[in-house]
């Protein structure tokens, strides 16, 4: 959101209420996220519609509701209750910042139209999408959480820990600055080349800390897998004794062994979670894995890995 924006928002807020102030931001925020839309129509030649949008300059957040995704032919792709940004500033990354989607669906005549192959059960079912940044620009520590839930069948949550964020952080607030800048006018190939190079050249110094992914059922999990293994022409049991059997023979240790054979069996809920050493970037870390790789025992004990099956 502008600081212009928020400014006349406060300014207005004391004169007329805050409610006054949200309709400010709100005329604003139409505004940009229209030309955004329109941006995203012309390059891929669907069209996007939406029943409200509202913003609040006290939690400085916009919420985009009843939101319909049409194809370029005029036919229904999706619909998405709502879309929220909370946060989020242009002229700096915030402490906090997260992104919510509510039950986005494809269209069921959408879905009829997809190649065979396409799973029917991931296809017609309803998401949750959430992902939030936490960001201390004093340590230049980071936490990053994504979660995303296929409402009735399978979840799934990771939350990744950084360390040394700060130059990523400042290249990603420094390449928005410069396309915001450069308005409609696309990058040249030389500035894209650039700019890659720099998110490369600041991720080289991301330091993982921790990483924790869980995988958990919500219903049909069991389903899902059947149904994409009878495609492959096994059972549920062939899978589990196929794995039971690989697993014998793969670099593990027999606590992840036995974690992963519970889990094929249970199908109710998978975590894995690593603590990594400080002061290492991911290229050190990744280094050293490969090193380990052979050492099933010894790998563990440096990611402090745990995995637990059921």
């Amino acid at each position: 959101m502008k600081k212009l924006v928020i400014a006349i928002a406060i300014v207005a807020a004391g004169v007329g209420g805050i409610s006054y102030a949200n309709y400010v931001a709100t005329q604003e925020v139409r505004t940009e996220v229209d030309k955004q839309l329109a941006l995203v129509s012309d390059q891929t030649g669907a069209t996007f519609k939406y029943a409200g949008l509202s913003a609040s300059v006290i939690s400085k957040s916009v919420e985009i509701t009843n939101m319909e995704v049409i194809s370029p032919e005029g036919e229904n792709v999706a619909h998405i209750q709502s879309i929220e940004v909370t946060g989020y500033e242009t002229d700096k990354i915030s402490p906090h910042t997260s992104f919510t989607v509510k039950s986005f669906q494809f269209d069921k005549d959408f879905v009829a139209k997809l190649p065979a192959d396409t799973n029917e059960m991931l296809a017609s079912a309803s998401y949750d999408l959430s992902s939030s940044l936490d960001y201390n620009e004093q340590s230049g520590d980071s936490d990053v959480v994504l979660k995303l839930d296929a409402k009735d069948i399978v979840s799934f949550n990771m939350d990744v820990g950084l360390a040394n964020a700060k130059a990523l952080m400042d290249v990603s607030l420094a390449i928005s600055k410069a396309q915001q800048e450069a308005g409609d006018t696309p990058l040249t190939y030389e500035q894209e080349l650039q700019q890659q190079t720099l998110v490369m050249q600041a991720m080289s110094k991301l330091e993982p800390r921790n990483i924790n992914l869980v995988l958990n059922n919500q219903g049909k999990l069991k389903e899902l897998f059947v149904s994409e293994l009878e495609k492959q022409g096994m059972t549920l049991e062939q899978m589990q004794m196929t794995l039971q059997q690989q697993l014998q023979q793969a670099p593990v240790t027999e606590e992840i062994a036995q974690a992963l054979t519970d889990f094929a069996k249970g199908l109710n809920s998978l975590s894995v979670s690593a603590k990594l050493p400080e002061g290492k970037t991911m290229m050190e870390v990744n280094q050293q894995i490969m090193m380990l790789a052979g050492q099933p025992e010894e790998l563990v004990k440096f990611v402090n890995l745990e995995v637990k099956g059921e």
